[in-house]
Formats: C-alpha cells, sequence, structure tokens
C-alpha cells in the first residue's frame, strides 16, 4: 500500500469515528434549541454564549452543559431518566468552583455551582483545559456582573 494512499484512508477513518460531530455554541441549530427549552432550563430570550456535549453517539440528545448571560446549566438523560440543574447567576449562585480532569482517561473535568439554598450540581464538560477555563472564566464573569450590580 502506497504511503499517500494509507493516510488518505486514515485521515476518512478518523473523520468518521471522530467527535467533531460535538455540538457547540458555534453550530447548534433551532432543533437543538427546542429541545433544550423543551427542558425547562432554557428560555426563548436567552442567548448561550457556550455550550458542549458530552453525550458521546447520541450526542445534544443525552448530555449538555450550557451559560447564558443569565444562568449555567447541565443535563444528561439515558435510559428514560433524566438529570437537569440550572441556577440562574442573579441571585440562586453562592460560588463557582473548577475541577480539571482533561488528562484523566475515564473521568470528565467539570464546575461545581454552589447555590445559595446549599444544595449544588456539577457541569460536566468533556474538553481540555483551554476551552475548561473558558467556561470557567465565563461563568465566574456573568455572575461578577449580577454581585456587583446588587
Amino acid at each position: 500500500m502506497k504511503p499517500a494512499f494509507f493516510f488518505l484512508l486514515l485521515f476518512c477513518a478518523s473523520g468518521l469515528f471522530s467527535c467533531s460531530g460535538n455540538k457547540t455554541e458555534d453550530n447548534l441549530d433551532s432543533e437543538d434549541r427546542a429541545f433544550i427549552e423543551q427542558l425547562g432550563i432554557l428560555q426563548k430570550n436567552e442567548t448561550i454564549e457556550l455550550f458542549e456535549t458530552n453525550g458521546g453517539w447520541k450526542g445534544i440528545k443525552t448530555a449538555g452543559s450550557f451559560i447564558t448571560g443569565d444562568r449555567i446549566a447541565y443535563y444528561w438523560i439515558e435510559d428514560g431518566e433524566k438529570e437537569i440543574h440550572s441556577a440562574f447567576f442573579h441571585n440562586e449562585i453562592d460560588s463557582i468552583t473548577c475541577t480539571d480532569l482533561h488528562t484523566k482517561l475515564t473521568y470528565a473535568s467539570c464546575l461545581t455551582v454552589y447555590k445559595t439554598n446549599g444544595d449544588n450540581f456539577k457541569v460536566y464538560l468533556d474538553v481540555d483545559s483551554t476551552r475548561l477555563q473558558t467556561f470557567y472564566n465565563k461563568a465566574l464573569d456573568n455572575w461578577a456582573k449580577y454581585r456587583t450590580n446588587k
């Protein structure tokens, strides 16, 4: 087999099995948005600033994490079970921490959102450390806007 053909074959195969189809804020379509709205954690007037899915082959229909100007949210749906979390920056968040696990093969990094009522939830992000930091900084920036305006 000629080397050029081998690399072309490898490139094509990697495209079929890669995660390049993952949804981010840049490629969500109206059907994706309608799905998230149906979950009750996104209003029509909210703009998704950051979005990631770690839902594997089923993508956005299984799991997603996002930030809008008003909230941070995470959902996971599998085998009829749902885990859906959301917190508004202006009145529900006490603090946010970041755990970077991108080097661990079987774990996803996460932001932990501590709510003013004592509850907390994790926003799972199976991303590299740069993208994780982007999410963390955006969450802190959006939260700070409300804290300084009180």
